[in-house]
């Protein structure tokens, strides 16, 4: 039986981010579509769950009334205080606790950070994929406890996650120098991880980030936050980063070069949308290839977008002029996809 808390039309605001929007479909049991305020063009997925019902704003409120309301404030993170002593803390971790849906499949993991020490950290931390920045945050940590960080995607998965962590120890003295982690995390390494999370007591996909807050002597070149940011920036805007090549030679060996951006070969329902919303799918879906094929070292691919009216074929041209990685690219008779492909040659 369906939930059905929130039918089409329906106004809603986001828990984490305080968005507003409308409830434009319903994608599953427990999952519908919104079509945000802040951006009329973009629509998005959400988990019931992780959204509420906007009493503040009716869909019939007139624009000023809605810009002179105040944005709702996200609601405050959980936090979990240990109720023992820990006789032999690990350090700082990270834990996906599985989010089991109706059907008992896995769709999304909540995030906790835990601190099983008894230090309290000035923090700065980044959860990102190609696609997108999932988690970031500047906080404090309490010492024996854990933070509920948000929700990371069964799909992230798939896009290269990474994490960047800097801590700094607070004691009577004042703050310790920045310590750093980067992790990396392959899939198979994830479903490897598997355990009893301390703190929150859950069987969750569990990282060990920092074992030590010992400040590593500097080291000639690049620090690790410089490359973390400049590696995540670099799937936001490729103008402002430099290529690395393939650090996982099985992620490179099962790469596919070539993408297919016929909308039906992206997704199913999208029947429901309407040309300018197809668009911005699929151009997601480029951009998330390109990163990928830039990253993992790849030295030419092709891109199929068919013939039609040309609107897709367009603008993939024009984010290719505009990407210094990209040697050249040209729309030629293939004898495999005719016309409706364009091959992308990428910098050595």
């Amino acid at each position: 039986m369906l939930k059905n808390n929130f039918p089409p039309g329906t106004r809603v605001r986001l828990r984490f981010t305080g968005e507003t929007g409308i409830v434009t479909d319903r994608l599953s049991d427990d999952m519908v579509q919104i079509r945000l305020d802040n951006d009329p063009d973009f629509i998005i997925p959400a988990f019931e769950d992780d959204i509420v019902a906007d009493t503040v704003l009716s869909s019939v409120a007139p624009a000023w009334a809605a810009a002179r309301e105040k944005k709702p404030e996200p609601p405050a993170r959980r936090v979990v205080k240990s109720q023992y002593h820990i006789l032999k803390p690990k350090g700082l971790q990270l834990a996906f606790e599985p989010m089991p849906g109706r059907d008992e499949s896995v769709s999304r993991y909540k995030v906790w950070l835990i601190n099983d020490t008894p230090f309290e950290f000035l923090m700065e931390f980044d959860l990102f994929t190609t696609g997108r920045d999932v988690i970031i945050l500047d906080e404090k940590i309490a010492a024996s406890s854990a933070y509920e960080l948000g929700d990371f995607l069964s799909d992230d998965l798939n896009d290269a996650p990474e994490v960047f962590i800097s801590v700094q120890r607070i004691s009577t003295e004042g703050t310790s120098q920045p310590v750093e982690a980067g992790l990396r995390i392959k899939a198979k390494q994830f479903f490897n991880s598997f355990q009893t999370a301390s703190i929150i007591n859950v069987a969750a996909y569990h990282f060990v980030l920092l074992n030590s807050f010992e400040p590593k002597p500097a080291t000639p070149g690049q620090d690790l936050k410089s490359y973390t940011m400049q590696n995540r920036s670099k799937t936001r805007s490729a103008g402002n980063s430099r290529p690395h090549k393939a650090f996982d030679p099985e992620d490179f060996a099962h790469f596919e070069p070539e993408i297919d951006l016929h909308i039906q070969a992206l997704m199913n329902g999208y029947a429901r949308l309407d040309k300018g919303e197809i668009l911005r799918i699929q151009m997601q879906h480029f951009h998330r290839f390109i990163d990928r094929a830039i990253r993992l070292g790849a030295s030419r691919v092709f891109v199929i977008h068919g013939v039609g009216e040309g609107k897709l074929k367009d603008a993939i041209a024009d984010s290719l002029r505009g990407n210094p990685h990209v040697k050249k690219f040209k729309n030629e008779y293939h004898h495999k996809y005719g016309y409706g492909a364009t091959e992308v040659v990428l910098q050595d």
